[in-house]
C-alpha cells in the first residue's frame, strides 16, 4: 500500500512538473536607453526571486524562459532598474539613465557590495568619465573627479609622474599614496626618484582605454581589509571583460598636439657679465654666465628660455576585441602612445598587451585568469638642481647670447666665457641621453567556487614583474669639471612581486527580515627587489656611451637587495535588517618582516553602520519618499584602525667603506644610514560620519562627508639629529599628525531624462588640513633634504603644530618683538626657520564636471578650482640670482628696508640695489618668493559626435564617434610664476613631498587632441 502510495506521489509531481512547463513561455526582446534609444548590451535580464537569467548581446536582444506570471527584473550599471510581469512572448523595455539607488561598488578585495550597505565613503568614476579629458596616464584623468581626492602631475615632461592623495597625508616620511588594485590583484605605484629626471609612476602603464570602472576607498575605514598596504586608501581599477553575446572589435585612436603652457617673463634689457665693485666704483665683467652686465641697446636679444621649447606631437591608439557565450568569455586589447616632448629627442613610448578570459568549468567553478605586459621607454632630459639640468643652463645664458649657437667648426661644444663649467642644453639633449626602458608582467590566476548553497571560496594567485634600465649620460666633450671625457650613471633593476588570496564567503536570508555576510581571508606579500648599480667616468672610445667603454679601474659597481614579506589573516562580518539597516565589522592581523620579530604581529578592527532611512519608513508602512521630494536617504558611520609597518631596511644600520682619505678600507659605521633595531608599527584611527540623499527623482544627488583621523607612533626615517647625538640621522617612533575633512558630491540632472537636451553637473568639493601635533623629543620640524630646491634655499617640512606640508628656509632674523634687525650694511642676518604658516597643500578643491547633449552630440568639460595653497618659486629666485628676472629692472635705485637696528631705531639706511642685494640676500630670503597658488583651471573641453544609426546601418560599423579636446586651455591665478600646479620633484619623494614647489622643472602643457572611436 506504501509502495502505490509513493507511486501516486511522483505521478502527481511529474505531472505538476509537465504543467509548469507547459506554462514557461520563451521570452525575447530588446533592452535600450531611453536616453538614445540606443541597444544596451550586456545588460541583466533575471526571474524574480530564482538564480534564472540572461544578458543581452550586442543588438540589446535577449532571450529567456519563463513562466507566465513570473517578474523579470531588467539591470545595467548606471540605469534606474525595472521589473515587468509576464504575459507575453515579446517584452521591449527602455531604461532611464540615472544612478541606481540599489546601485553595486567594487569595495575592498574587488568584493561587490550594495552601495547602501556601506558605513564609509566610496565614489566610483565610470570609464567615461575617466576618457573625457583623454589623458594618457589614467592616474591623470582623476583630476576634479573626486572629491578629496588631490591629483598633482610633475610637469610636462613625457611620461612625468603624478602624485594623488586622499584625504591629505597620514605620515612625515612615509608613503602618502594609495593602493592601487587592479582586478582584485595589488600592483607597483612606486615612483624612481626624481631628483635629476622627470620619473613615472608605474600606476602610469595601465592603458585607461582598458578600465571599465573605478572606485575610490577613502580612508582607512573603506581599506581596511586589505591592511598596511592601504593605510592611505585605496583605488579599485576593474578592467573591461569580455560579455555574453556578439564578438565586438573596438578602436579608439587620437593625436594631440601640445605646447608648454608658457615660460617666465625674462628681463632682455641687461646683458651678459657681472657687477665688480672696487675702490674707483662698480665696473663690468663680460667673462661670465650672469645677466649683471651693459645695456643690451643695438645688439641683437634672444629669449634662450622660450625659444628652447617646441610643438610635441602624441598619438595614441588602442585596439581590442570583446566577446563571450554562456560558458566562457575574451576581452584583448593592443595599446600604443607615441609622445614627443616639448624639449627636442625626448619621448615616452607605452605598448601595453592585455588579455582577460573566463571560463565556467561547471555549474560550481568558474576559472579566471588576466594577464597584462607593458613596455615602456623614456628619453628625457635633467631638471630641477641636477648637473646638466637643461632649465638651470638656459638661466646661464644672457638675453645678447644665443644659446642655439653651440657647436664649434670642428663640431666641438661651444663656451662663450672663459671658464665656462656648464653643458648648453642643447648640446646636452644631443649627446647626454637619458633613458629609462621597463618591461612588466602584471598577471593573475582566479577559481572561484559555489559550494553548500550558501559558502563561495575564491583563491586568487598573482604577479607583478618588472625591470627596468636606466642610464644617464654625460657625453665626452662636456664643460662640466671632471666630466670632460664624459660620465655614465646607470642600473638594472628586477622587481618581483607575488601576491595570494584565499577568500572564503557566507551569505544567507536568515528570516524574511535579518540577512548575514561575512567573509575570512588569508593573504601573502612578497616582494623581492635586486638592483645594480654601476657608474663610470670617462669613455675610452668618443661616442661609445657603454660601461664596457669605461676603464675597470674607472668604474663603480654596487648591488642593493631588498626583501619583504607581509602575512594577514582578515574577517568581515555584516548583518542586515530588512535590507535596510547594516552593521559591519572587520578585523585584521598583519605580520610584517621589516618590524622587529616582538613588534611584527599587530592587530586593528573597524566598526561600521549604515541606514536607509526611507526603506526603513517604507518598510513599516510609512513612505516618506515622494516624485517632487525625497527619493532617497541614508545615514552612515564608521570608526577604524589601520596599522603600517617600517621601511625596507629601516631596523639596521648600514657599512661602508673610505668615508673619507683617513679611512681605513674595512667596513665602518658611516653614521648615516642608521637604522633602529626597536621600531613599532604607527597606527592611524580614524572617525567618519556620511549622508547619502537623493531629490526630485534621484535628479538631485548630495553626498557628504566629514572625517576626522589621528596618525598615532610615526616612524621617522633619517631625520637629521644633532651631532652631539653621535650620528647625522636617525630612524625612530614619535610623532603624531591629525587630519580633519569634509567632502561633498553633489549631481544635479538638471533636465528630465524625457528631454532630447540633457545636461549634467557633477560638484567634487574636498576640504582637509594636515597638521603635525607632536614630535619626538627636541625636534620642532622634519624636512626631506632630497627636496632642497636652487641652491639650498628652501625645502619641504612637516612644522610641529603646523602643517605637514610646510616649508624650511631662510628668513631674515627678527627681534623678541617680532621687528626684523637691519645691520649697519642694511641687511638683515638671514637664518634657516620654519614657516608654520606655509602649507602647501590646498585649503578646498572643487572641480565641476558638465555633461550636455542633444541627440548625437555630446559636450563635456571640467573647471578644476584650488584654493588656499602656498607655492614656492624657486624658479623665479633662481631667475633674480642669474639677473634675468624682471624684478631686477630696478637695479640702479636704492631701498630702505623695514625694520630696526640692533637698539631698536627705525632703520634708515639705504641699501643699492645692486647685483649684490639681490645675490648675497633677496635671492636667498625665502619670503620673497612664496606665494599664492590658488587656481581655477578649465581641466579639458570635449566635443564628440556619434554619426547616426541609420547611416552605419549601410554598414559593418555598428558605432562610430568623432571627437575633439582642448586641455588645460586657460588658467586664472595671481601666482607669478609660469603655472602654480607645480610638484618639480614629483611622486618619487615620500612624505611631505615636494608638491607645490616650483624648481627649474619642465612646464606643464596645455593641447588640442583629434579622436576616432569606431566599434564592430
Amino acid at each position: 500500500m506504501k509502495k502505490n502510495y509513493y507511486h501516486f506521489l511522483t505521478i502527481l509531481m511529474v505531472f505538476f512538473v509537465q504543467i509548469l512547463f507547459a506554462q514557461s513561455i520563451t521570452v525575447t526582446g530588446v533592452v535600450k536607453s531611453n536616453a538614445d534609444n540606443l541597444p544596451l548590451p550586456g545588460a541583466s535580464v533575471q526571474i524574480k526571486g530564482t538564480n534564472t537569467g540572461s544578458i543581452t548581446d550586442f543588438d540589446g536582444k535577449y532571450e529567456i524562459k519563463a513562466p507566465k506570471g513570473a517578474v523579470l527584473i531588467f539591470s545595467y550599471v548606471g540605469f534606474t532598474t525595472q521589473e515587468i510581469e509576464v504575459t507575453s512572448n515579446i517584452i521591449n523595455v527602455s531604461l532611464n539613465a540615472g544612478e541606481s539607488l540599489d546601485e553595486v561598488v567594487i569595495t575592498a578585495l574587488g568584493i561587490k557590495k550594495e552601495r547602501k550597505s556601506l558605513g564609509y565613503a566610496v565614489q566610483a568614476v565610470k570609464a567615461e568619465a575617466l576618457l573625457e579629458g583623454n589623458q594618457t596616464s589614467m592616474v591623470n584623468g582623476l583630476q576634479g573627479k573626486v572629491s578629496g581626492v588631490t591629483v598633482v602631475n610633475s610637469g610636462g615632461a613625457p611620461g612625468s609622474s603624478a602624485i594623488i592623495m586622499i584625504r591629505g597625508g597620514s605620515s612625515i616620511t612615509g608613503n602618502n599614496q594609495p593602493l592601487f588594485i587592479v582586478d582584485g590583484l595589488p600592483i607597483d605605484n612606486s615612483t624612481s626618484s626624481s631628483l635629476e629626471v622627470a620619473s613615472a609612476n608605474r600606476a602610469s602603464d595601465i592603458n585607461p582605454e582598458d578600465i571599465e570602472s573605478i572606485s575610490v576607498l577613502k580612508g582607512p575605514a573603506a581599506a581596511a581589509l586589505y591592511g598596511i598596504q592601504a593605510a592611505e586608501g585605496a583605488v579599485i581599477i576593474t578592467t573591461k571583460k569580455g560579455k555574453e553575446g556578439s564578438s565586438v572589435v573596438t578602436y579608439s585612436g587620437s593625436v594631440s598636439v601640445d605646447n608648454i603652457i608658457g615660460t617666465p617673463d625674462v628681463q632682455t634689457l641687461y646683458g651678459q657679465g657681472e657687477q665688480i665693485v672696487g675702490s674707483t666704483g662698480t665696473t663690468i665683467n663680460t667673462d661670465s654666465p650672469l645677466s649683471w652686465g651693459n645695456s643690451t641697446a643695438g645688439s641683437p636679444v634672444f629669449n634662450n628660455i622660450k625659444d628652447f621649447y617646441d610643438t610635441a606631437i602624441t598619438s595614441n591608439h588602442t585596439l581590442s576585441y570583446s566577446g563571450g557565450n554562456e560558458k566562457s568569455n575574451i576581452y584583448f586589447s593592443i595599446g600604443d602612445v607615441s609622445q614627443d616632448g616639448t624639449i627636442k629627442s625626448t619621448s615616452y613610448d607605452k605598448t601595453s598587451f592585455r588579455i582577460n578570459t573566463s571560463s565556467v568549468i561547471n555549474n560550481n567553478l568558474t576559472l579566471g585568469v588576466t594577464a597584462n605586459y607593458i613596455t615602456t621607454k623614456t628619453n628625457s632630459t635633467k631638471q630641477g638642481n641636477a648637473s646638466g639640468s637643461s632649465f638651470l643652463s638656459l638661466l646661464g645664458y644672457p638675453a645678447n647670447v644665443d644659446a642655439s649657437d653651440y657647436l664649434n667648426s670642428d663640431n666641438s661644444q661651444k663656451s662663450f666665457f672663459l671658464d665656462q663649467q656648464f653643458d648648453n642644453p642643447y648640446w646636452s639633449i644631443k649627446y647626454s641621453p637619458n633613458t629609462d626602458e621597463v618591461n612588466r608582467l602584471i598577471g593573475a590566476i582566479n577559481l572561484n567556487y559555489k559550494f553548500l548553497k550558501d559558502f563561495n571560496i575564491s583563491y586568487k594567485l598573482g604577479i607583478d614583474n618588472f625591470t627596468q634600465f636606466n642610464k644617464k649620460i654625460t657625453g665626452d666633450g662636456s664643460l662640466i669639471d671632471n666630466r670632460e671625457d664624459g660620465y655614465i650613471s646607470q642600473y638594472e633593476r628586477d622587481n618581483k612581486r607575488l601576491n595570494s588570496n584565499l577568500l572564503i564567503t557566507y551569505e544567507k536570508q536568515l528570516t524574511e527580515d535579518f540577512s548575514i555576510n561575512a567573509l575570512l581571508g588569508n593573504s601573502v606579500d612578497e616582494l623581492d627587489i635586486r638592483t645594480t648599480y654601476t657608474r663610470g667616468n670617462g669613455f675610452q672610445a668618443p661616442g661609445i656611451y657603454s660601461i664596457g667603454n669605461v676603464k675597470i679601474e674607472d668604474q663603480i659597481i654596487s648591488e642593493g637587495i631588498t626583501r619583504k614579506r607581509m602575512v594577514g589573516v582578515f574577517g568581515e562580518l555584516k548583518l542586515g535588517w530588512q535590507n535596510a539597516l547594516f552593521l559591519t565589522a572587520t578585523g585584521r592581523n598583519d605580520w610584517s618582516s621589516t618590524l622587529p620579530k616582538d613588534k611584527r604581529s599587530f592587530f586593528y578592527p573597524s566598526v561600521g553602520v549604515s541606514a536607509v532611512v526611507t526603506d526603513l519608513f517604507k518598510n513599516a508602512g510609512n513612505d516618506i519618499t515622494s516624485s517632487n521630494g525625497l527619493s532617497y536617504l541614508q545615514f552612515r558611520s564608521t570608526w577604524a584602525k589601520v596599522g603600517k609597518d617600517a621601511p625596507i631596511g629601516a631596523l639596521e644600520s648600514s657599512l661602508s667603506t673610505n668615508i673619507n682619505s683617513l679611512a681605513s678600507s674595512a667596513y665602518t659605521w658611516n653614521g648615516v644610514d642608521v637604522g633602529n633595531p626597536n621600531l613599532e608599527p604607527e597606527f592611524t584611527n580614524s572617525f567618519e560620519v556620511g549622508v547619502d540623499m537623493r531629490l526630485f527623482e534621484s535628479r538631485i544627488g548630495l553626498d557628504l562627508t566629514y572625517y576626522t583621523s589621528k596618525s598615532e607612533n610615526q616612524i621617522l626615517r633619517d631625520i637629521r639629529v644633532p651631532p652631539t647625538t653621535g650620528t647625522f640621522y636617525a630612524t625612530l617612533n614619535g610623532g603624531a599628525i591629525t587630519n580633519r575633512g569634509f567632502e561633498a558630491l553633489v549631481s544635479f540632472k538638471v533636465l528630465p531624462y524625457t528631454s532630447d537636451f540633457k545636461w549634467n553637473v557633477d560638484f567634487n568639493f574636498g576640504m582637509n588640513k594636515s597638521e603635525v601635533n607632536e614630535l619626538p623629543g627636541f625636534l620642532n620640524e622634519v624636512y626631506l633634504s632630497d627636496s632642497w630646491t636652487f641652491n639650498a634655499t628652501a625645502a619641504g617640512a612637516a612644522i610641529l603644530d603646523g602643517s605637514l606640508f610646510g616649508l624650511r628656509g631662510y628668513r631674515p632674523q627678527r627681534n623678541e618683538n617680532g621687528d626684523v634687525v637691519i645691520n649697519s650694511n642694511g641687511l638683515p642676518t638671514l637664518v634657516v626657520e620654519t614657516y608654520d604658516d606655509v602649507t602647501r597643500m590646498p585649503d578646498w578643491t572643487l572641480g565641476i564636471s558638465n555633461t550636455l547633449s542633444y541627440k548625437d552630440f555630446q559636450l563635456s568639460f571640467l573647471l578644476d578650482i584650488v584654493q588656499g595653497v602656498d607655492v614656492y618659486n624657486a624658479t623665479e629666485s633662481a631667475l633674480v640670482y642669474y639677473g634675468l628676472s624682471k624684478q631686477t629692472l630696478n637695479r640702479n635705485e636704492t631701498i630702505v628696508l623695514p625694520g630696526v637696528d640692533v637698539n631698536g631705531a627705525v632703520n634708515t639706511v639705504p641699501v643699492a640695489m645692486d647685483q649684490a642685494f639681490y645675490r648675497d640676500y633677496y635671492y636667498r630670503n625665502t619670503e620673497n618668493f612664496i606665494e599664492d597658488g590658488s587656481f581655477a583651471r578649465l581641466r579639458y573641453v570635449t566635443l564628440s559626435y556619434k554619426l547616426p544609426k541609420k547611416i552605419l546601418d549601410k554598414t559593418a560599423l555598428s558605432s562610430v564617434e568623432l571627437f575633439a579636446t582642448g586641455r588645460n586651455l586657460f588658467t586664472i591665478t595671481n601666482y607669478s610664476g609660469v603655472d602654480p600646479e607645480v610638484n618639480t620633484f614629483g611622486a618619487g619623494i615620500a612624505g611631505a613631498g615636494s608638491m607645490s614647489i616650483d624648481n627649474l622643472g619642465t612646464p606643464n602643457v596645455q593641447g588640442f587632441d583629434l579622436g576616432l572611436k569606431v566599434r564592430f
